[in-house]
């Protein structure tokens, strides 16, 4: 999980950078952009769980990956667009693993009972972690958030994949783990028409 979380730490920094770059805001902007959308939504989750020193301040590993990511998607942005499927997908996974991780969190640092409260509060903490950083994003360059925006399933993904991590992580953590991720690359990369199966297999136009 580490590794994973990590990898999708590069992803949502890349993505959010390229985002960025595609604005024509100068490489510190890039940056910043990239490491809001990396660390944004596990920022705030743990500024709303009392946890701190923050993750990224513990682990350097985070920012690292998160600035590097940041500049390839500044020096390099043509790659990236080349072979943005693959990112998206790589999206994708983050997407899955900050879910996850949020809730893991969320509910060990609060609680020690499954009850309605400690449900409610880490699914919405999981999605928050997933979602977080690409509404800050979006909303630090004056654009509507494009997980809130009809027809995206970001936020429905990492709903579910909350959801499913929670109500399987007492029975087997593993089984937890990939039926959770399953479930969030199913929706995002398989049923949406956005997704990698669309843009590679049946050619429709690719959004993010």
């Amino acid at each position: 999980m580490y590794y994973l979380d990590l990898l999708g730490t590069l992803a949502f920094a890349i993505s959010g950078a390229f985002k960025a770059k595609g604005q024509k805001l100068n490489i510190f902007g890039v940056i910043f952009l990239g490491i809001i959308t990396a660390v944004g939504g596990g920022t705030i989750r743990d500024l709303i769980i009392g946890r701190t020193p923050l993750f990224y301040l513990l682990d350097k590993n985070y920012l690292i990956i998160a600035i590097l990511g940041g500049v390839l998607a500044y020096f390099v942005p043509t790659f990236f667009k080349r072979r943005y499927s693959l990112f998206r997908f790589l999206d994708s996974i983050g997407l899955a693993t900050f879910a996850i991780i949020g809730t893991a969190i969320s509910f060990k640092y609060l609680y020690h009972d499954i009850n309605i409260i400690s449900t409610i509060s880490s699914i919405s903490l999981g999605v928050f972690t997933a979602s977080g950083g690409g509404i800050l994003r979006d909303a630090i360059m004056g654009d509507v958030p494009y997980a809130l925006k009809h027809g995206s399933n970001y936020i429905k993904s990492a709903f579910w994949g909350s959801l499913i991590f929670f109500a399987l992580m007492n029975i087997n953590q593993v089984i937890a783990v990939i039926v959770s991720m399953s479930i969030v690359i199913l929706l995002r990369e398989f049923i949406s028409h956005y997704g990698i199966y669309h843009k590679i297999f049946l050619n429709s136009k690719q959004m993010y």
